[in-house]
């Protein structure tokens, strides 16, 4: 996979299970940091979409499309138009903590709050979401610096 950031080519291919490999001006910090924060969101995509579209179709949510984004206050959310948003950063939590906010989203998609109707169908479907969410919340530590940092190390 290539990708370009910051005006010169930075590539980045995958090495193997766990390892990428980096070519180009590593000395570019900011094509760098733009090539991997790209190589997440791929990823994100890659893994997230299937994820969300089992869980939809197995619990019987329907929404209208999906979109991956790095944000730095949300895991995910929900539109009335039925469009879900997950953050990439999702691919540095368990299994089970990704689930659990995509029952969150796709509830949504039927009870635009966090009324006891809400709660009652998460917990239907995710009954141990009370531990899953007290961990997503924590879960930022789990995230790597260089998502959010600039090309300096320091937070963007």
């Amino acid at each position: 996979m290539q990708l370009v950031g910051g005006g010169r080519n930075v590539t980045l291919t995958r090495a193997e299970e766990g390892l990428l490999a980096l070519a180009g001006d590593s000395s570019n910090g900011r094509a760098v940091h733009a090539a991997l924060r790209r190589w997440l969101l791929q990823r994100a995509a890659e893994v997230l979409e299937p994820m969300l579209a089992r869980l939809s179709r197995t619990l019987g949510y329907e929404y209208r499309r999906l979109l991956i984004r790095r944000q730095r206050t949300r895991w995910g959310s929900c539109s009335s138009r039925g469009t879900i948003s997950l953050n990439c950063c999702l691919l540095f939590q368990r299994a089970a903590v990704v689930e659990y906010l995509m029952i969150h989203e796709l509830a949504h998609t039927r009870h635009m709050n966090h009324s006891r109707r809400f709660w009652q169908a998460v917990a239907k479907d995710c009954p141990a979401h009370r531990a899953l969410d007290r961990e997503l919340l924590a879960g930022w530590r789990r995230v790597p610096a260089w998502v959010f940092a600039d090309e300096h190390g320091r937070e963007s």
